[in-house]
């Protein structure tokens, strides 16, 4: 899944499920920041984690509940860094 603005630490991960958890992370951030809703589904992204472990033939060492945790703690440091963008901007143009 690329995303058109992605993170900005493009192909510096471990592996393919690494990327997939920030891109899917980043791209959900930004859909939230920007539209102010959003519904995060454990099921979609867990899904999307393991489709994407099995297209590349790896296999997660981790259980759900620890690949949940690192996609929203990906996702939580995306989410307050675009907020801080978002408020910056905000004030330079005030």
């Amino acid at each position: 899944m690329a995303t058109r603005r992605g993170p900005e630490l493009q192909g510096v991960y471990r592996d393919e499920v690494e990327r997939v958890i920030h891109e899917d992370a980043f791209e959900c951030a930004f859909r939230a920041g920007m539209y102010k809703f959003g519904r995060l589904s454990n099921r979609r992204i867990l899904e999307l984690l393991h489709t994407t472990a099995r297209s590349v033939e790896i296999q997660l060492d981790a259980d759900d509940t620890d690949l949940l945790d690192r996609w929203f703690s990906v996702y939580s440091i995306y989410f307050h860094e675009l907020k801080s963008r978002q408020h910056s901007a905000l004030r330079r143009a005030g």
